[in-house]
This record gives structure tokens, C-alpha cells and sequence, in this order.
């Protein structure tokens, strides 16, 4: 939250996934659940910067506990993944299962806040990038220092892209990067 508003977006929020017993769990979702409800916010979005592989979106368990629409810029890694996973004819490949499906350079607010999207493919074909404010929420299209960029082995991956989309970009404000796998905890 950055304004006088108690509005509130959520990017990427995660399931528990337990990979030695192939469980799910919502502890780190209810966390972000409490704070909200704690902090007297209101959730206007939940934000997805891409398809995620390593991790499984926590976005319809806090959408149904408070509300708000589910953004994103998915649309062509859901069809490959339909293809690839010979996933059901009933599964839904278009980006329709999201509220709202994000174009380049689209316009929104977060509780009035000026807010804007980004395109950044290479890490995935349908990565976005979301400036709020003076921040811009990066997603996986870079790490902390230490890492570098994103990996661009996923479906539409493109380690070329990522960096002409991201360094060719000329923001014309100073920005806080904030990237995905930072450590960042409610």
C-alpha cells in the first residue's frame, strides 16, 4: 500500500507445494490473507507476472477470501502447456480464467495510483512487468545481483529477448526494482 487508500494489489502469491510428499499447503497465502485483513486493506488486485513452473499460484485461494481480480498477461504458455501436457479439451487455454488479461503498455490503478504493465518476455513468452507508483514489480525477469537474469528454458523462453525487451526499455522516472525470489516476506 502506498497511497492514503487502504487499496492493495498482490503479486504472485504462492501455494506451499511439499515436493517429497506432492502435498499443497496455504500457510504462506493465509499469511498474506491475515496481514491484509490485519492492515484494515482492501485487495483490488492479484497480479501474475507469468506462468509459473517452479511454484503453483496462491491467486484463486486469496481472491476467494478477499476478493478482488486476478491479472495477468498469460495467454500463449497456457496453450502450449494444453498442447504439451495433453491437458482436457475443457481446459481453458485463452487467459479466460483470469479477470482481467493485461496488454503492453496497458493503463490501471491501484487504489488511484497510477499503474501501468509492461511486456518482458524471455523468462516465459507472456512475462509482464507492473509499475505502481515508482515501483516496478519485475516478476522473474530478474533476480538479486547475485543471480542475474531469469532462466529462459521455459515454453517461449528466450534468453535474446529478455535482454533486448529489458534493456531497450527507456523509463522515463527513476524506478524500484523489486525481484521475484528477493526474500521479501509479509
Amino acid at each position: 500500500m502506498w497511497s492514503a487508500t487502504p487499496a492493495a494489489a498482490v503479486i504472485d502469491p504462492v501455494l506451499d507445494f511439499d515436493y517429497p510428499s506432492g502435498t499443497l499447503a496455504t500457510a504462506s497465502a493465509e499469511a498474506i490473507i491475515a496481514h491484509v485483513r490485519g492492515a484494515g486493506l482492501h485487495l483490488e488486485w492479484i497480479l501474475e507476472t507469468h506462468a509459473h513452473a517452479d511454484h503453483l499460484s496462491a491467486a484463486p485461494h486469496l481472491q476467494r477470501a478477499l476478493g478482488g481480480r486476478i491479472g495477468s498477461g498469460i495467454r500463449a504458455v497456457r496453450s502450449h502447456f494444453k498442447q504439451a501436457l495433453h491437458l482436457e479439451a475443457d481446459f481453458i487455454a485463452d487467459g479466460a480464467p483470469f479477470d482481467h488479461q493485461f496488454n503492453d503498455s496497458e493503463a490501471f490503478t491501484v487504489g488511484g495510483m497510477p499503474a501501468d504493465v509492461a511486456a518482458t518476455p524471455g523468462h516465459t513468452s507472456d512475462s509482464v512487468s507492473y509499475r505502481i507508483g515508482d515501483a516496478l514489480f519485475v516478476g522473474d525477469t530478474l533476480f538479486m545481483p547475485d543471480s542475474g537474469t531469469a532462466r529462459c528454458d521455459f515454453p517461449g523462453g528466450d534468453a535474446g529477448t529478455l535482454r533486448r525487451r529489458t534493456l531497450t526499455r527507456n523509463p522515463t522516472t527513476h524506478h524500484a526494482l523489486t525481484p521475484r525470489h528477493a526474500g521479501f516476506r509479509v
